[in-house]
């Protein structure tokens, strides 16, 4: 009797394994292009900073240009060097090739990288307009912008785009609960990033 449930156990354990695959949120519905705030180029600086103590933080410079109909994101390394070209249009998110071997890309996905720049700059309503009809929610007030996937909190933003100063020249703050890290945005000149790299 035992012998015949041990298959059964077997099947129900790769169920749940490959199960575990899919609890993860899928990505969000990105925005529309043509309801981005700003069309200029900015300059940021990202710094990703594991909630791992072990871990290494990295820092990016991302020359991004938001248009009507694309993003694009140049990221290179702090010293100049082109990673790749993130390019969200209505073909999708994809990486470009940039100057570093193919091995040295991005240890995260093209959707991925897009919907966290759009969370963080994409005005309120459109994203409650790409959010409708989906599993996916937001939640701001002038504090905080949170994200969430079908209850469950995804993400949070501080300050919300609203709550920025005309130009865009504040720090910007996203916490990632699924990925356990956080990422920092911020002008090159800022006195956050001065200090954090003292």
């Amino acid at each position: 009797m035992k012998l015949a449930r041990f298959p059964l156990a077997i099947t129900l354990c790769a169920l749940m394994l490959l199960g575990g695959c899919s609890l993860a949120p899928p990505i969000a519905p990105h925005p529309a292009l043509d309801q981005a705030q700003r069309s200029e180029t900015l300059t940021r600086r990202l710094t990703f900073v594991p909630d791992d103590k072990n871990a290494d933080t990295q820092t990016l410079i991302a020359v991004l240009r938001l248009a009507s109909d694309e993003m694009r994101v140049v990221l290179t390394t702090p010293y100049g060097q082109r990673l790749t070209t993130l390019v969200r249009d209505a073909s999708g998110s994809r990486f470009e090739q940039g100057d570093a071997p193919r091995e040295d890309a991005l240890p995260f996905p093209p959707d991925w990288l897009a919907t966290r720049l759009e969370w963080s700059l994409w005005p309120r309503a459109a994203l409650e307009e790409a959010f409708a009809d989906s599993d996916w929610t937001l939640d701001e007030n002038r504090q905080q912008r949170l994200i969430a996937y079908r209850g469950e909190r995804v993400a949070r933003i501080t300050p919300p785009p609203a709550q920025r100063d005309i130009n865009n020249d504040s720090d910007v703050l996203l916490e990632d609960f699924q990925g356990d890290y956080r990422l920092r945005i911020a002008p090159l000149d800022s006195p956050t990033d001065r200090e954090a790299s003292r």
